[in-house]
């Protein structure tokens, strides 16, 4: 314990730290210099083949990563943990040395009898052991006692405590450590990020006196988050968000690509634990036969639930994958969850470098086993703002579904959902500010359906929102009835509907209450001149079945599409608008 070289654990995990930054680096690279060149320029089966083997490369790179900072963190931990026991171990020997004892390589402890208080026919030297019934402690001497013997016993006692502490925090570091290996071969399996997941959590057990879950801030404003970040080591960084990947990742103010890598790695984990779940219950059935009806039916509603996660989650993982197919950024994984109806944030492009950013909040039976509609809509209106902007402008085209939207009727027709979600945006808005590299960039948030209510009551409840324009596109209504009621300039306050949208045509406040008929479910039409904002131009939508015209704004070609490209650019349409 003694001579136990802490450094040379520290030296090994920066070494292994090197490895997992290097995996990372290398990543990016695959994505983005390799596979997103030959995406947008190759066809033909030699690209086929080709951009199949650099995928299996990145995912390897990714893998290579975590697992890496694994091991980092596993042995930095190890190596801060020993500090106390050591400590203990030094300053017991330092007082055995200076009263001139005698520390046993079994940790007793042989001392001389004190000359104040000798004991009639005391041998000339006692061994005192840990584990003594009554340690005499120096100063009992005039009960008749010795205190050199006190003060053996302290020692041994002192020694033998720290030997203890320390085997725990080895056995404990081993445990995690042995389980930090994989197999033979270039392809890493859903059975490997399974693994990989394991591997967090059990070095996360090892390590949680190390690297706490605690130090992460839990309910704290983008500012708080990011002054946070902004104040640790690039090491205590690292290993936080190795250890912790999906907290690290839902941090409002973080840069983009902190989160990203975190959430790739929760996308990545979460997926690998729900196929194998879903393998064991499907065995599971198969073993049933229906002749446990509760258990067969609880296993088939489960493995329904992981169906719909696991679509979801695919698509965002294929989206993220397929980026340079369609002349697209990079994107960036900014959360993903398979809570309650599940979530997700993708942008299109990098947040934190663009100058013009838009957020697309989503609407009604938004959820996650449907969100790759959703993920094309910010990726074609990407397309679009880029087709009016400027050569030197960036863009970000965001699509957030960070909110419980209503899956039906019952809750759609309620508010609560807005409630609830209106500060969830406005903090991630904010986060974006705070991440955000050099000038201010111009935000607009578009809500659609549902999400234009969510969106209204963002705006309404905060005097300085993090937004300069918005639009509202097949909208219910937006929680208030006038455009200055939202804390942003009528001239930045833009709305659309096809006429044969079922829901921005309601036409009561409740569905129930023939008192409130005519009036509209949440407010003025932000559409009417009655509103105080400005409309654009959308194609007729009378063609088309009432549902499918509330969706028709993201269409490829669109009169809508290409109105809200040019408001996003500040170039407002003329075409079908007025101002209010």
């Amino acid at each position: 314990m003694r001579d136990i070289k802490r450094n040379e654990y520290e030296q090994a995990a920066d070494g292994w730290g090197r490895v997992s930054a290097n995996a990372s680096v290398a990543m990016d690279r695959v994505d983005q210099e390799m596979i997103a060149r030959i995406q947008k320029s190759q066809r033909g089966k030699a690209a086929k083949s080709a951009l199949k083997d650099l995928g299996r490369l990145s995912r390897n790179f990714q893998y290579i990563h975590t697992e890496c900072g694994l091991i980092r963190t596993t042995l930095n931990g190890f190596a801060s943990e020993l500090a106390a026991p050591q400590r203990k171990v030094k300053e017991a020997l330092a007082d055995a040395d200076s009263l001139g004892f005698t520390v046993n390589p079994d940790g007793s402890v042989e001392y001389p009898p004190s000359p104040l208080s000798p004991a009639p026919n005391a041998p000339d030297r006692g061994t005192a052991r840990p584990g003594a019934p009554i340690p005499l402690l120096p100063g009992k001497a005039e009960a008749g006692g010795d205190a050199n013997r006190g003060k053996a016993e302290e020692i041994a006692e002192q020694l033998a405590t720290a030997v203890g502490e320390a085997a725990e925090i080895h056995s404990r570091y081993s445990r995690a450590l042995a389980k930090l290996k994989t197999t033979g071969g270039l392809e890493i399996s859903a059975r490997m990020w399974a693994d990989a997941a394991k591997d967090i959590r059990a070095v996360r057990g090892a390590a949680g006196h190390y690297a706490d879950a605690g130090d992460i801030p839990k309910g704290k404003t983008p500012g708080e988050n990011a002054a946070w970040w902004e104040h640790l080591s690039q090491e205590q960084r690292d290993e936080l968000a190795t250890l912790y990947p999906a907290s690290v990742g839902a941090l409002d103010g973080l840069p983009a690509e902190v989160r990203d890598e975190a959430n790739r790695t929760v996308l990545r984990t979460t997926t690998a634990d729900l196929e194998l779940e879903r393998a064991a219950l499907v065995s599971q059935k198969d073993q049933l036969n229906h002749y446990d009806r509760y258990r067969y039916q609880k296993a088939t509603r489960r493995i329904k639930e992981i169906d719909e996660d696991l679509k979801g989650l695919r698509s965002v993982q294929d989206h993220l994958d397929t980026a340079g197919e369609k002349f697209l950024p990079e994107l960036y994984l900014l959360g993903v969850d398979t809570e309650k109806e599940g979530h997700a944030i993708v942008s299109v492009g990098n947040p934190d470098t663009a100058n013009k950013i838009t957020t697309y909040v989503p609407g009604m039976n938004t959820n996650l086993e449907d969100i790759e509609k959703d993920i094309t809509r910010a990726e074609n209106f990407y397309l679009e703002a880029t087709n009016h902007g400027t050569p030197d402008a960036k863009y970000a085209s965001l699509m957030w579904l960070g909110y419980d939207a209503p899956q039906g009727p019952l809750s759609v027709a309620s508010e609560n959902r807005a409630n609830e979600g209106a500060p969830v945006l406005n903090n991630f808005l904010d986060g974006l500010q705070e991440s955000h590299q050099g000038s201010p960039a111009h935000e607009t948030v578009i809500g659609h359906s549902y999400g234009s209510l969510v969106t209204g009551k963002m705006l309404a409840g905060d005097e300085t929102p993090p937004a300069d324009a918005v639009i509202f596109i097949g909208s219910p209504g937006v929680g208030v009835d006038h455009a200055r009621d939202l804390n942003l300039p009528p001239e930045a306050v833009w709305a659309g509907k096809a006429k044969n949208d079922l829901v921005a045509q309601l036409p009561t406040r409740s569905f129930w209450d023939p008192r409130d008929w005519g009036h509209r479910p949440f407010g003025t039409d932000p559409t009417s001149s009655e509103f105080g904002g400005n409309s654009f131009g959308v194609q007729d939508g009378n063609k088309l079945p009432v549902f499918s015209a509330h969706s028709l704004y993201w269409d490829i070609n669109s009169e809508s599409l290409r109105n809200m490209g040019l408001i996003a650019n500040g170039e407002y349409p003329t075409s079908g608008a007025h101002s209010g």
